[in-house]
């Protein structure tokens, strides 16, 4: 039994597509760069009722896990992209961070254009669409992405009463990091 555990875990993950660099900005004004690290990368928008802010409260856990796992976060990103740039705007943005008590320094929150945000999110045939009323419907997917910017896994948001499975993110993270 212990066999597959450390078998299973020391699978080398697929590589399922690149991630061209962003031209979105950080929120904050932190400098942006997508190599070097491994990051999760999620996609969101203030006024979502559900997904989003469920997965932000499990990404916190998976911090906490991680940093009881001893990984630091200068050795990972989480990339959270809004998809509603038009309202999302930097002190929108600033104020949900601010909100959900988020001020590790390599969580970042990225906005661009309308047009900038189609093709970052067109790097993860992420699917989006904003109705009359300002409702976004989107894909409940976040990626891991390696150092070279290569996705390597696909996890679910949180969604109604499933979490995001913040041991296997963990365990995702961790197999990129070393």
């Amino acid at each position: 039994m212990a066999l597959f555990f450390f078998w299973s875990t020391a699978l080398e993950l697929p590589k399922l597509g690149t991630v061209k660099e962003p031209s979105l900005a950080e929120v904050s004004g932190k400098e942006l760069s997508i190599e070097g690290k491994p990051m999760l990368v999620t996609f969101f928008y203030t006024e979502c009722p559900n997904v989003c802010p469920f997965t932000f409260q499990d990404l916190k856990k998976l911090q906490k896990v991680l940093n009881d796992k001893n990984v630091t976060e200068d050795q990972y990103q989480i990339l959270s992209v809004t998809l509603d740039p038009e309202n999302d705007t930097r002190e929108n943005i600033l104020q949900y961070k601010q909100a959900f008590d988020i001020s590790s320094s390599n969580w970042l929150f990225l906005r661009g254009s309308k047009e900038e945000t189609e093709a970052f999110a067109k790097n993860f045939q992420m699917y989006y669409e904003k109705s009359e009323d300002g409702f976004i419907t989107h894909s409940t997917t976040m990626f891991v992405v390696d150092s070279n910017r290569q996705i390597r896994a696909r996890h679910d948001m949180a969604a109604g009463r499933n979490r995001v499975d913040v041991e296997k993110v963990a365990d995702h993270l961790m197999q990129l990091t070393q």
